[in-house]
């Protein structure tokens, strides 16, 4: 069995993982969300110090509609008891992953009565999931049946240490075989906790193992940003990321991907067979994701594009992969990413085009990985134009 690197895992690491806690959250009794029988959601907050408090949320409020083409947080002003209670309800909601935030004197904060919480570009956000559709069941899980592990390595391009995140299939401590490996890359304003925290990639993938539905794989999920902003956290502003937009086209990470590359098959037993091997990434990690394809023809059959922003410089040459590319009729790169299909049919590239309504958003981006999941590793050649 290979070495293993200085690594955090098991339970506790779970639990970090699925309910990471916002350390300096004020304490409270109250049970917030509560989630109501007419599919409704009730918000608490006792803050006796402020006479207004607001809520910033994702979903549909009372004064404005749910919009499956944006993410964007909307307001609505909480209603405050004698005791400084302050609650919402919201109308019935769709089923979905959503976020909020609470906003008082001028500060935004999370729901202390909420464990699950998430870094964003404004900071930190609460998180609630609404059941009832096949992508929100799927985020849902009581404990996984794989596992999950924190490591890093040298890039020798920058000289930083990039972190990864790792998923490891059940079983995989008792067996001795090797894995399929899927590098998963997030977008232009994340790290490698990002497909975790606001993809779910992990209870995506844990249950549709479990289903049988996608086969038993590692997950290797890196903080992939540009050299100037490896090691970002919530104090990074969506701002910075953009002014830095320009470095991503370095390929700081794309270049340094061999070093990361040969740490995995070191520590973990990834199959080196290219028919084993894939990569996607959502938005800017989907031109990360199309370039590390032409750049390294011969490590991975089945390349995945969420959102993709590719130029027609980067449309790669070579058979040798499958594309999977999912767009949103209202995506800002729809465009773009019609464009991009047309290119690799005309050479003839085999691909699968998957097409949605919606936008620029990590609801589309739950449904195209669970898709792709199910498509890597399962010979499924003969779907592909």
């Amino acid at each position: 069995m290979k070495p293993h690197p200085k690594t955090i895992s098991g339970s506790l690491l779970v639990l970090f993982l699925l309910f990471p806690v916002f350390l300096g959250a004020q304490s409270s009794n109250a049970q917030s969300p509560i989630y109501n029988e007419d599919g409704s959601v009730t918000f608490v907050l006792k803050k006796t110090d402020s006479r207004r408090v607001k809520l910033y949320c994702d979903c549909a409020l009372r004064n404005r509609k749910y919009n499956v083409k944006l993410e964007n947080l909307h307001s609505v002003r909480m209603t405050r008891d004698p005791n400084g209670w302050f609650t919402y309800t919201t109308p019935p909601l769709v089923p979905e992953v959503y976020t909020y935030q609470f906003k008082s004197h001028r500060q935004r904060l999370i729901d202390p009565s909420n464990a699950d919480s998430i870094r964003i570009s404004d900071g930190k956000r609460s998180v609630f999931v609404i059941p009832g559709s096949y992508i929100t069941d799927l985020c849902l899980t009581d404990s996984l049946c794989g596992k999950t592990e924190l490591c890093a390595f040298v890039d020798t391009v920058s000289g930083k240490t990039r972190s990864i995140l790792l998923y490891l299939p059940p079983q995989y401590d008792e067996s001795e075989q090797t894995y399929p490996v899927l590098y998963l890359l997030h977008g232009i304003d994340g790290n490698e906790k990002a497909w975790h925290d606001r993809g779910r990639a992990i209870q995506l993938a844990d249950n549709l193992i479990r289903q049988g539905k996608a086969e038993p794989m590692i997950i290797v999920m890196p903080d992939a940003n540009p050299k100037e902003l490896i090691g970002q956290d919530e104090h990074i502003s969506l701002m910075k990321n953009l002014l830095h937009y320009h470095t991503w086209f370095h390929y700081d990470f794309e270049r340094a991907f061999p070093d990361m590359d040969k740490f995995i098959s070191t520590h973990y037993r990834i199959s080196p067979d290219m028919k084993m091997r894939a990569v996607c990434g959502l938005s800017a990690g989907s031109t990360q994701s199309v370039t590390l394809a032409k750049m390294y023809e011969n490590e991975f059959k089945y390349v995945g594009l969420f959102s993709p922003i590719v130029h027609r410089k980067q449309v790669p040459n070579s058979k040798n992969s499958i594309y999977w590319i999912g767009s949103g009729k209202t995506d800002i790169f729809h465009i773009q990413s019609k464009k991009f299909v047309k290119r690799i049919h005309q050479r003839q590239i085999p691909y699968i085009y998957y097409e949605t309504q919606g936008g620029h958003t990590w609801r589309n981006w739950r449904l195209y990985l669970s898709e792709f999941l199910q498509f890597i590793f399962n010979n499924n050649e003969e779907k592909t134009m």
